[in-house]
């Protein structure tokens, strides 16, 4: 399992030499150019790794299909014919987008995750109100002798124990600028954004040991197995919006509409065949 946290590291530095040039921006920006780049690789490799002659010929057929079923209404023998042709091709037209997608579905899968990771949610110092914490363990400790402090952030209210689900669940408000910790039975976990720079990772819940989620919830951060300590933490930070076109776009409006506008533009100026 450590090939996975050495995956999802790399992950994290090709994306921060990505966003280099964007960090003294306002985070548009970066999210805009990474959408705009997501979109470009994504049409160049489906380009590469699809039947582009096979789709022109089903397109084609589909579209002699289409006519004869136009110019043989009066005829539903006929109609019937072409629509039963229509249905195949269509089916055969699906598969042969459906293998470059399959190719594309884990590297895009693991952008979306890097770029969750850095623009779905404001940071701890930025939250308006305070932020709920939750941490689960295996085993749940006694309220006397939970052992929890924080570095650059305080504990809000009071702290909840929730026996049926094995969690603590707190409130948390920001006292210092990133980065910050808790502290839980000697366990360090880091909070909050990992540079002071705009689009760089914001940490926001760990988990214990080698895990496999990691790698698509980059937000995560890891921690040693220790006895006595909790198996994960979430906190939940309020999302972000951005100005576009007079409205706030969530960031999946923002990366959804304009990596689709750069898929299409590269469709049209590299003249591959959807």
């Amino acid at each position: 399992m450590i090939i996975l946290d050495v995956i999802g590291s790399a992950l994290g530095i090709l994306f921060d030499v990505l966003l280099f040039p964007f960090r003294a921006l306002p985070s548009f920006w970066g999210l805009l150019f990474l959408s705009i780049l997501t979109g470009i690789w994504m049409i160049l490799v489906f380009s590469a790794v699809s039947d582009q002659a096979g789709i022109a010929a089903i397109r084609k057929r589909m579209g002699g299909e289409v006519l004869g079923i136009l110019l043989h209404v009066s005829r539903p023998g006929t109609v019937a014919t072409f629509a039963g042709r229509l249905i195949a091709s269509n089916t055969i037209y699906l598969w042969q987008l459906l293998r470059p997608l399959l190719v594309i579905a884990i590297p895009f899968a693991l952008t979306w995750a890097q770029l969750e990771a850095r623009y779905s949610t404001i940071t701890l110092d930025e939250a308006p109100y305070p932020v709920t914490f939750t941490i689960a363990y295996d085993q749940l400790p006694d309220r006397d002798s939970l052992d929890m402090n924080g570095n650059g952030l305080s504990f809000y209210g009071p702290v909840m124990l929730v026996d049926t689900l094995r969690e603590v669940s707190m409130r948390v408000v920001s006292l210092t600028p990133d980065p910050k910790s808790i502290t839980i039975a000697g366990l360090e976990v880091t909070i909050g954004r990992e540079g002071d720079w705009n689009g760089a990772l914001i940490s926001r819940g760990f988990r214990v040991g080698h895990s496999f989620e990691r790698l698509f919830k980059p937000w995560l951060s890891g921690a040693p197995v220790l006895e006595g300590t909790p198996v994960s933490g979430d906190m939940r930070l309020p999302s972000t919006s951005y100005p576009v076109l007079g409205g706030n776009w969530s960031w999946i409006a923002v990366f959804l509409v304009f990596s689709s506008l750069a898929a299409i533009g590269g469709a049209a100026v590299f003249k591959i065949r959807i």
